[in-house]
């Protein structure tokens, strides 16, 4: 994405269109990644959207964790605070948040608690994870940093090993994925949370803007069991679409994904027709 700007908190950079009546989306990326990981998507998007990649706190060229946000009672909320800040600072009106994972979390967050900022939100498999599970196992965070740092030590086989186990990716989206593992503060990753200490579902039932959450089949984040607490909730501005993906939904199966979610986009963003 050009254009980068660095703002005194967390670096972002826009795309797309400059025209300030155009719609805004804020891309909020997931655990590991970077606001650079959204190619595909942003070049489909620029033409109609204005574009705002962010990095979340502790990742890519923004600042790390401090020993007292660290320390806080939920440092998601430091990151959430934030990425509140950006917002208020692009949106020349409401903006459509776009979020994946921890950034679909913090989309959740925003959207039940600023509709005055959110137009609406596009949340790929958000982190709701409930509160007692959600500092991940010593096992896991151990593997996930030494990942982290194979990335940094031998990033050519890394990406070669990414690219045969994700053949339908999007070529495009394979560096900035890779080179993202190597800017993440791994002071946060050793908490091993993504996800808030306020139950997942008080923020759902909050959510007062039109959303489109997207599940994939072959991802065990959003299982069952939690679909069906979400639907049971029947919040009418909230639906819920299943594809077969995994996690990775929009990188996994690009084509299907923008087929759902680019005709949800025009219909609440009130989208301006390019010059």
């Amino acid at each position: 994405m050009p254009n980068a700007l660095d703002a005194a908190d967390l670096a972002y950079r826009w795309a797309g269109r400059t025209d300030p009546t155009a719609p805004t989306l804020v891309l909020l990326h997931g655990l590991g990644d970077s606001g650079d990981c959204w190619p595909d998507a942003v070049r489909r998007w620029s033409p109609r959207y204005r574009v705002v990649g962010v990095d979340l706190l502790g990742h890519g060229r923004s600042p790390r964790f401090t020993a007292d946000q660290l320390a806080s009672p939920d440092p998601m909320e430091e990151m959430y605070a934030a990425a509140l800040d950006i917002v208020r600072r692009v949106a020349a009106g409401p903006v459509i948040l776009v979020g994946h994972s921890m950034g679909g979390g913090i989309a959740t967050a925003l959207a039940a608690r600023h509709p005055d900022l959110v137009r609406a939100a596009v949340l790929e498999e958000p982190a709701w994870r409930d509160p007692a599970l959600r500092v991940q196992s010593r096992e896991v965070v151990a593997e996930r940093i030494a990942d982290c740092r194979r990335f940094a030590e031998d990033p050519d086989e890394a990406l070669a090993d990414g690219r045969r186990e994700n053949p339908t990716w999007p070529d495009t989206e394979l560096e900035p994925w890779a080179r993202a593992k190597t800017e993440v503060d791994e002071a946060f990753l050793e908490l091993g949370v993504a996800s808030f200490t306020t139950p997942w579902e008080q923020l759902v039932r909050g959510i007062r803007v039109p959303t489109l959450v997207i599940v994939g089949a072959r991802s065990t984040l959003l299982g069952a069991g939690t679909r069906a607490r979400a639907d049971a909730l029947a919040n009418p501005q909230v639906r819920i679409e299943t594809l077969d993906a995994g996690h990775c939904v929009r990188r996994d199966v690009p084509e299907t994904y923008h087929a759902l979610v680019d005709p949800w986009l025009a219909e609440h963003g009130a989208v301006v027709t390019p010059a």
